[in-house]
């Protein structure tokens, strides 16, 4: 194979984009549940007391930011899952395409050359 030679494995590259969408379901699902769990937690240190008065901002600064990293986080993973699909979706159709084009280049080969095929493939 050459330096400018293109491979792609389909079939492969199938089967891991399975796997990473896999991947971003179970991140999504987990980031939901954190979000949901650390919400219910939220009153922990109290309401109206000195300690809440305190705490109450501290708290919400950090969940806030666990929060934001955990979405980021799935989103960069649902990212690559979703161009992992693009990747395929593109290496199927010039795949098909090029395919294509081979069996046209036979049929008119064929035709022009009385059905002997005139050429190697």
């Amino acid at each position: 194979m050459t330096d400018n030679a293109y491979f792609a494995n389909p079939a492969a590259l199938a089967s891991g984009t399975r796997q990473i969408q896999a991947i971003s379901n179970f991140a999504v699902e987990m980031i939901n549940e954190f979000i949901t769990d650390v919400s219910a937690t939220a009153d922990w240190c109290g309401h109206d007391d000195s300690y809440a008065k305190q705490m109450i901002p501290q708290e919400k600064k950090q969940r806030e930011g666990a929060t934001s990293t955990g979405k980021a986080l799935t989103e960069a993973i649902v990212g690559v899952g979703d161009g992992t699909l693009a990747n395929l979706k593109n290496i199927l159709g010039t795949q098909n395409g090029n395919l294509e084009a081979i069996h046209d280049s036979h049929i008119d080969t064929s035709n022009t050359t009385g059905g002997t095929g005139g050429g190697r493939h």
